[in-house]
């Protein structure tokens, strides 16, 4: 790696599980030093959250934790406490997650911290906020989910249950935002300006992402419900020849355009409006057409034909699919073999220098690793 913004940036995650891992894990791809505080003995739960390997060990804590440097401390403890706090002193930016006022409990006063040190960032991301009715609640992602209208539910012989998830959008959405205010925080501190005390709440990022049903509402007085709008024939999934749904795209006449001639059905094409977006909303009578056009190729022959006529659309992938799909290989997202803990890089690619974001880290540290290293380069002069 030869582009990393953020070299020199000392990171002092005190964060559990995996909100503050996942956007620490954003900055030490962009080239921070992130220092994992943890509690001895057993360190952070992420450690222990399943699914576990042949190996034992956990695929969260080794998707999150590459690049990081690990040391125990226990807070509870008078000398770990004072080291604690040294480290504090030291930091450039404090990643922590839990809820509101339970560091200034311990005596590390975030507050105090800035008022000695304005340059110092904090960023406190927490599942519902540091203010609030729900600031309390204490938060795993899918309960933020629930509370933000982004849980799937298996509705089972009347009675709910979880419908399958892979991962929390509020966990996702909330170390996202972090890490970008982080990126700002530093930024205003590089071009001379104060640091910052974020408050970043997974739930408010999981919520922003509903904002055009909320805009909608409050602007028309007329409740939107994205569970009660269905979608037209132009941007809707179909059956292949082989069985996979397929999605088509086409909600510009241009693309639409496309299609109709790809197919052979170019009287097809008034059906659009003419709209900049028309997604066909109410014509069931063309979606009764387009079924058996879909039905008369495979999936792999519906990828590569929107290709070749430049309409968007795509087969709907697993994960085990998107991994074999050449595509993936192309983009270089992840690093390792079969049978190793793989790295999976970051989103981020630099094209100016034909390098992705989080790529070539140190592998996920063993528990207190860097103990002694990491005491010498923050505390000694």
């Amino acid at each position: 790696m030869t582009y990393l913004p953020l070299s020199g940036v000392k990171v002092l995650d005190l964060g559990i599980l995996i909100p503050p891992a996942l956007a620490s894990s954003k900055l030490v791809a962009l080239g921070a030093d992130v220092v994992k505080v943890e509690r001895p003995g057993r360190g952070d739960r992420i450690r222990a959250v399943p699914p576990l390997a042949d190996d034992g060990r956990s695929s969260q804590h080794m998707g999150y934790d590459w690049g990081k440097r690990s040391i125990t401390l226990d807070v509870k403890n008078p000398d770990d406490f004072a080291v604690l706090t040294r480290l504090a002193k030291a930091a450039d930016v404090i990643m922590e997650n839990q809820l509101a006022g339970y560091w200034a409990s311990t005596g590390l006063d975030f507050a105090a911290l800035r008022a000695e040190r304005p340059e110092l960032v904090v960023c406190s991301l927490t599942g519902f906020g540091q203010t609030g009715p729900l600031a309390s609640l204490p938060s795993h992602g899918l309960n933020m989910d629930a509370l933000a209208d982004s849980l799937i539910i298996d509705w089972r012989d009347g009675l709910p249950h979880l419908g399958w998830t892979f991962t929390s959008w509020g966990n996702e959405l909330g170390a996202a935002n972090a890490a970008l205010a982080v990126c700002a925080a530093i930024a205003g501190v590089r071009a001379g300006g104060e640091g910052a005390w974020i408050d970043i709440s997974c739930w408010d990022a999981l919520v922003e992402a509903h904002r055009t049903d909320i805009i909608v509402t409050t602007k028309t007085g007329v409740e939107q419900n994205a569970h009660d709008r269905t979608l037209g024939p132009f941007y809707d999934t179909y059956l292949s020849s082989d069985g996979k749904p397929v999605l088509l795209g086409a909600l510009e006449r241009k693309f639409w355009v496309n299609f109709c001639h790809g197919v052979g059905r170019p009287e097809l094409i008034e059906a659009h409006s003419g709209a900049d977006i028309d997604m066909g909303e109410g014509a069931q009578a063309l979606r009764d057409v387009l079924v058996p056009i879909f039905a008369s190729a495979t999936a792999a022959e519906w990828d590569q034909r929107f290709l070749e006529w430049d309409c968007p659309g795509g087969t709907v992938l697993q994960v085990p699919e998107i991994m074999s799909h050449p595509h993936f290989a192309a983009r270089e997202l992840l690093e390792g073999e079969p049978g190793s803990w793989p790295l999976m890089r970051s989103a981020i690619r630099w094209h100016h220098a034909d390098e992705r974001a989080g790529a070539s880290l140190a592998a996920p540290p063993a528990l207190d690793a860097h103990h002694d290293e990491i005491l010498k380069e923050w505390l000694e002069p």
